[in-house]
């Protein structure tokens, strides 16, 4: 049975608050043999404190929780090691829940992470907030919710966007300053803010350069390395597509996938660019171009507004805005 500090001081003959303080490294009203004391007890008896139930009581759990629509997305998975590595420098551990997209869901795992005290919650989704009176003034219960959409969300703590158009026109330009004319684009669906920018940025760069846009050129695929590989198979037997813009890194994974079974080669045959700019597409040869996003700065962003928001709660926060890359080499 476990120890409770009430009998760790009544075996080191002792006040609760003297042991609370020993252990907290605080207050000086004892003798080192009286603290000598205490620690030998608790080494014996192997007691270890309840922290997390303290926290609880104080409301300073130390834990933030992180609901993201599904962990193995490139985008989420490498924000929140971002957000992580700044947040575990200021003592901060994150609990990641996965919500599988559905709004029900993030809603359930919202009460859960409220249950267990979490100081701050950062909500990664893709779905719209707005006028529902879940979220009221940054707040879950009083909780202050940092959302991490994109924009998709106007949140009270700010947002943190990325000017997604003009990387993806750049890419599209190089394509067609490369003597590129038949173009296609995969993606998901449109109504999601960052994938209608990004198909915009696609549209008016062929418009630009007096290009039709053709329909048999646009396919919508999940955002999976599975939707990218039937995407281009089914470009490849139904066009004479010569370049493929993938509006995320894992459909332009399972593109790569598609092209090399298809017996083309990327780059001679098809050239292909993604978005993101994770490690997966870095590491492969000949590797996959692509609009990459700053990591470091959205996690140290993202982790500034949480801690603003858990400092001051009530102080309403600007919207950050950062810009993608895209080179050629």
């Amino acid at each position: 049975m476990k120890i409770t500090m009430k009998e760790v001081a009544r075996l080191a003959g002792v006040s609760v608050t003297t042991v609370s303080q020993i252990l907290n490294q605080k207050g000086g009203r004892f003798s080192e043999a009286t603290r000598q004391r205490v620690l030998k007890v608790i080494a014996e008896q192997d007691y270890s404190p309840n922290y997390f139930a303290s926290n609880i009581i104080a409301k300073k759990s130390k834990t933030i929780g992180v609901i993201v629509p599904d962990f193995s997305e490139q985008f989420a998975s490498a924000i929140v090691r971002k957000i992580r590595e700044q947040l575990e420098k200021q003592g901060y551990y994150l609990i990641i829940c996965e919500s599988d997209h559905d709004f029900f869901k993030e809603q359930e795992l919202l009460n859960q992470l409220a249950r267990i005290a979490v100081e701050g919650i950062f909500l990664f989704t893709p779905n719209d907030y707005q006028g529902k009176k879940i979220i009221e003034r940054g707040r879950f219960q009083e909780i202050p919710v940092v959302f991490a959409d994109r924009g998709l969300n106007e949140g009270f703590y700010g947002t943190v966007k990325l000017d997604e158009y003009s990387g993806v026109y750049r890419a599209i330009e190089w394509l067609i300053t490369e003597g590129h004319e038949k173009i296609a684009f995969i993606m998901d669906n449109a109504e999601h803010y960052h994938l209608t920018e990004r198909f915009d940025a696609y549209c008016q760069a062929l418009k630009d350069h007096d290009l039709l846009i053709e329909e048999k050129y646009i396919k919508q695929m999940p955002l999976t390395i599975a939707g990218g590989y039937q995407g281009t198979i089914d470009l490849l037997k139904e066009t004479d597509v010569r370049a493929i813009f993938c509006c995320d890194d894992m459909l332009a994974i399972g593109c790569y996938q598609a092209l090399y079974d298809s017996g083309k080669k990327m780059n001679q045959d098809i050239t292909i660019i993604g978005f993101d700019g994770g490690e997966v597409t870095q590491i492969l040869r000949p590797q996959i171009k692509s609009v990459r996003q700053p990591y470091e700065e959205l996690g140290k962003a993202y982790a500034e507004k949480i801690q603003m928001a858990i400092d001051q709660p009530d102080r309403r926060m600007d919207d950050r805005l950062f810009q993608v890359t895209f080179e050629t080499t």
